[in-house]
């Protein structure tokens, strides 16, 4: 996990470089590579990356795999560019880089990676491309809803996913993003004034009575919030059973048998 500190210093370090790039507009990845000397190219390179960054000759190149990217234009294809830039504008990564410390960064941004240093790259990127104050500022007064994250994805660019994920660092409602596949949960992210602190897993196994339990016992789906308790999903719950109700909804990947589910 990033530290809180460290969460400052990386938003506080993006948002400045997209206000002294972009300070009324979308934040265009590919643009600031360019005022910084930093070349790049789209390629296809079957499954081994999403983006790569590499320093060479005394510079640093970027690698965009349209092989799992599919369009330059695509908000995954513009959250990994911002990935591989935090590779850069980090002072630690862009040290190491040079100095041949670590190898060139071949990046997966699915969020799964239990790689500090790319757990700090994907923060970037978020704070990048959904700049702090920006964010705060749309959701202020806005009650959480799918329909909320789903105009600030429109709005910045980005993926229902980044979108949620930003939204649990520094929205206004807490909230918990679990990912699962195959009924197995892969992470899960917790805004820090979320009230329950531990998911109820038996081998890492999702709940069966919860919204997504249903999916993948029979798939069953739900196209709106349902109201579920908290002791559905979650361990240590100081309240009477059946008496402190949360929000479940699901967004549903069929063909990776994948689910993101937000509570609220």
């Amino acid at each position: 996990m990033i530290s809180l500190f460290r969460k400052r210093v990386i938003s506080n370090t993006a948002e400045y470089i997209s206000n002294l790039y972009f300070p009324n507009s979308l934040i265009l990845p590919e643009q600031i590579a360019v005022d910084n000397g930093i070349t790049f190219n789209y390629g296809y390179y079957d499954d081994y990356f999403d983006g790569l960054i590499e320093h060479k000759a005394g510079g640093f190149h970027i690698y965009m795999n349209l092989t799992k990217l599919k369009r330059q234009d695509s908000p995954r294809s513009r959250f990994t560019f911002g990935h591989e830039l935090g590779h850069y504008f980090l002072d630690e990564h862009r040290i190491a880089l040079k100095a041949g410390r670590t190898p060139s960064h071949p990046s997966v941004t699915d969020f799964s990676s239990k790689n500090p240093v790319e757990l700090e790259a994907d923060y970037f990127s978020c704070s990048l491309l959904m700049p702090e104050t920006r964010f705060r500022t749309d959701c202020n007064h806005q009650r959480m809803s799918i329909e909320l994250i789903q105009s600030l994805s429109k709005k910045y660019h980005t993926s229902l996913v980044a979108t949620l994920l930003r939204y649990v660092n520094i929205g206004n409602h807490p909230i918990v993003v679990i990912c699962s596949k195959d009924c197995e949960i892969l992470w899960d992210w917790k805004s820090d004034d979320f009230e329950f602190k531990y998911l109820k897993k038996t081998h890492n196994r999702v709940p069966l009575t919860t919204v997504t339990g249903e999916y993948y016992k029979n798939k069953k789906r739900y196209n709106h919030p349902e109201k579920i308790f908290a002791e559905d999903w979650f361990e240590y719950i100081n309240y009477e059973r059946n008496t402190y109700t949360l929000n479940e909804q699901c967004f549903y990947y069929d063909n990776f048998n994948m689910v993101f589910t937000i509570i609220w």
